[in-house]
């Protein structure tokens, strides 16, 4: 590949020369035959009409033929370039010598016919000055024997009196006029040849970059399949411990072994947060987090976010500030606003050892300005830029698991980007950090208060769930949880023992892993379902966080959980299912 400071090969500045000379031959003909026409008129007063009329029907026939083989010269590539480059100038040089033979009338012309052919052709050379864009051969080619021979005319004053000083004076003249029109040549060639390098260097450049652009998102995509893999990976274990420890809180265990049981519990969840990061990320690369608008009171929003994390922030010893009023109103998403300010808040109390974690509301002209200020360490100037990247952590060389990934502000920024808020960052060291959501504010109404919850518990005694998974951990796990739920366990795990056994036990709800062995899929066992015994409630539940997964699954209508499940999640989403089919199973839990 050529940097950007190479020259152009020779052959490229005469490829681009060839399709001027073709482009320009389509153009000149009409207004150059107007004129050659002018000339054989005026010259039939002086001489018998077939002479100018012979002249001119071959003035003619050479600008037909020039257009035609110049329009041709580009297209064959199949012959060298220098020998096309030469072919232009033979038919320059005979294009010229048809337009110098009219200067043979000059002896029978008048002074004022003479003034008039020279200013004619004068202008034929001028102008081609352009339509050959200075070339020298080709230029020199055509003005030679074109015009060449115009100052010996005025000087020999050929059928009249002898020259005088003014026929002389015209002579040089007209000579200087032609070295002139040499120089202009010489500079329009050059001004071709560096717009032809400009035009080429630009071409490698963006070569360049399209070729970096592919190679950072093959990266990018490589990245995220890495991911999607190693957070599948990890979650099938993850999510048959996160089944049993919850099968274990339902029953009745006390002391210590109830401690254990809730030590367990809290590392599963802590190790599913920061398997759900990589699952965010994913996600957000794959386009599917789709934002559900509404309008919102920010100032009510911060406080509630301010009451949320007011516990956490007053455990480290800080002191909670929050200054939002009420009426600033905006049409966004809640829940996704809401995760970019837990995100930077978690950030703020983490690298805050004392002094105060203050929230912040304020109007600047269009836009509400949310604010998350604290009294930490700061961040060095030259890493501020590094901070919104993935995995990038300041002053964590050691890659200590306590203090996360790395990924809740990258987070912040693709969550950011996704609902146009603009994110700005200002820290110094040794004083904090404060970082800025600059929404765009739109004025609403009143806002219509949430709609209650439903106070009553679902429970799901007796009904029959079918479980398809090709691990058998999983199976296992699931069955253990689903019992002590009151359910009854059908369990599969290939699209035909699945269809078979939903034929045989009708199952109220469906729980399918997303990717089976053999290249079998979950949606694809959840379609024979369905094709078998008709529509039936179901769920997808994976451990694949591949942006192509997610986009199949949302394709497809089926709502998706990513493993680990937590107990509260699968008893919400079986109580939604329930409502949904107006089922009631009545009992209690062990």
């Amino acid at each position: 590949m050529q940097t950007t400071g190479a020259r152009a090969p020779r052959e490229e500045v005469q490829q681009r020369l060839l399709e001027l000379l073709a482009e320009q031959s389509r153009r000149v003909p009409v207004a150059v035959s107007l004129l050659l026409v002018m000339v054989a008129v005026m010259a039939a007063r002086h001489l018998p009409p077939w002479i100018p009329g012979v002249w001119l029907l071959v003035a003619l026939a050479v600008l037909m033929l020039r257009r035609r083989m110049l329009g041709q010269l580009p297209l064959r590539t199949e012959i060298p370039t220098a020998d096309r480059l030469r072919t232009a100038v033979i038919l320059s040089a005979i294009n010229g010598l048809s337009h110098g033979l009219m200067l043979t009338a000059f002896p029978v012309l008048s002074d004022t016919e003479r003034s008039f052919f020279t200013l004619l052709m004068l202008g034929l050379c001028t102008g081609a000055v352009g339509t050959t864009a200075g070339h020298r051969a080709i230029y020199l080619a055509y003005l030679v024997l074109a015009a060449g021979s115009l100052p010996v005319w005025w000087l020999i004053n050929p059928g009249g009196p002898a020259p005088g000083w003014v026929d002389m004076s015209l002579s040089v003249l007209l000579g200087l006029y032609l070295w002139v029109l040499l120089g202009l040549a010489n500079n329009a060639w050059r001004n071709f040849s560096e717009s032809v390098q400009i035009r080429w260097q630009d071409r490698e450049l963006a070569q360049q970059l399209r070729e970096a652009l592919t190679t950072a998102q093959q990266a990018n995509q490589a990245k995220t399949r890495f991911l999607a893999a190693a957070s599948h990976d990890l979650r099938q274990p993850l999510h048959t411990i996160g089944l049993l420890v919850a099968a274990l809180s339902l029953r009745p265990i006390e002391g210590r072994d109830r401690e254990v049981v809730d030590l367990l519990s809290q590392v599963t969840v802590a190790l599913s947060e920061q398997l759900d990061q990589l699952l965010d990320i994913s996600k957000l690369d794959a386009g599917v987090v789709e934002p559900d608008k509404k309008i919102v009171d920010l100032g009510e929003m911060l406080r509630m976010h301010h009451a949320e994390m007011r516990a956490a922030i007053e455990e480290k010893g800080l002191r909670p500030l929050v200054d939002a009023p009420t009426g600033v109103r905006c049409w966004t998403d809640p829940a996704l606003v809401l995760r970019v300010l837990r995100n930077l808040t978690e950030n703020a109390i983490k690298f805050t050892q004392q002094g105060q974690i203050e929230l912040r509301l304020r109007v600047e002209g269009k836009s509400a300005c949310i604010s998350v200020q604290d009294s930490g360490r700061g961040i060095p100037a030259h890493e501020q830029a590094m901070v919104f990247e993935e995995f990038y952590q300041v002053d964590n060389p050691e890659r200590d698991r306590t203090k996360g990934l790395g990924l809740g502000l990258s987070i912040v920024r693709r969550l950011c980007s996704l609902l146009d808020i603009r994110l700005e960052l200002r820290s110094v060291e040794d004083q904090g950090t404060c970082v800025t959501l600059k929404v765009p504010l739109e004025s609403y109404g009143l806002i219509p208060a949430p709609p209650a919850e439903p106070a009553d518990h679902q429970s799901f005694a007796g009904l029959t769930v079918l479980v398809i998974d090709d691990e058998r951990s999983v199976r296992m796990g699931m069955r253990v949880l689903l019992e002590e739920l009151g359910c009854r366990y059908v369990e599969a795990c290939t699209v035909e023992e699945a269809t078979r056994q939903a034929q045989e036990s009708k199952p109220d709800i469906v729980l399918a892993d997303m990717r089976l062995r053999n290249g079998e899929t979950g949606i694809g066992a959840i379609d024979s379902i369905v094709a078998a015994i008709g529509p039936t409630p179901s769920l997808l539940i994976s451990g694949d966080t591949a942006p192509d997964r997610l986009q199949e699954a949302t394709r497809a209508g089926i709502k998706l959980l990513h493993k680990p499940v937590a107990l509260p999640t699968l008893e919400a989403e079986l109580a939604r299912i329930l409502g949904k089919k107006g089922l009631r199973h009545e009992g209690t839990r062990p």
